[in-house]
């Protein structure tokens, strides 16, 4: 019951104000503008620059060296190779006893070298140097900028001072002005 009251008076409601809007002329006009004003706002933009940043980094670079000689004059693998290659050596060299003769030099040479060969290295010494490079950085800085919103119109109608806001300057304003009997 209630609900149908509401939805009746909402009826006659709107049948009133639409007899109103017949009852009533509206009117367009155009009114010369006196002066057009830019009104700003102040932003921070945001504004990249590039820097250069020296960066520093560590690197392994050969700093000497020394020989590390390990004396243990045992006989290894490699001496028995060696021997057995100077022998076959020297047994393409000679006839007869030289032949003989040839083998046994052949195989003494080969195991000192095979011998000495294993004996002393060279070790490299590995020290940390720190270098530098150039890189190019982007930084940001903010700076103040006047923004431009709009433009206040000032007009006169009927002896009183209005104003306007519009995004460009105008030279006249339409106005309605209505009248209701």
């Amino acid at each position: 019951m209630k609900v149908s009251k509401i939805i009746i008076t909402g009826l006659l409601l709107s049948v009133i104000s639409i007899n109103l809007e017949a009852n009533a002329l509206q009117h367009h006009k155009w009114v010369e503008v006196d002066s057009s004003e830019p009104i700003y706002k102040t932003v921070n933009v945001r504004m990249p620059y590039d820097e250069i940043v020296t960066k520093s980094y560590n690197v392994s670079v050969p700093c000497g060296g020394y020989y590390e000689t390990v004396d243990n004059n045992s006989l290894g693998i490699d001496t028995i190779i060696g021997a057995g290659i100077g022998m076959a050596i020297g047994n393409q060299i000679g006839r007869g006893d030289g032949r003989i003769a040839a083998k046994i030099v052949g195989g003494l040479l080969g195991a000192n070298i095979a011998n000495n060969q294993r004996q002393s290295s060279y070790n490299t010494k590995y020290c940390k140097e720190t270098k530098y490079k150039d890189e190019v950085v982007t930084r940001y800085d903010y700076v103040e900028q006047k923004k431009l919103q709009g433009y206040r119109n000032t007009f006169h109608y009927k002896g009183e001072t209005y104003t306007k806001i519009t995004n460009y300057p105008k030279k006249r304003i339409r106005i309605s002005t209505r009248i209701s009997y």
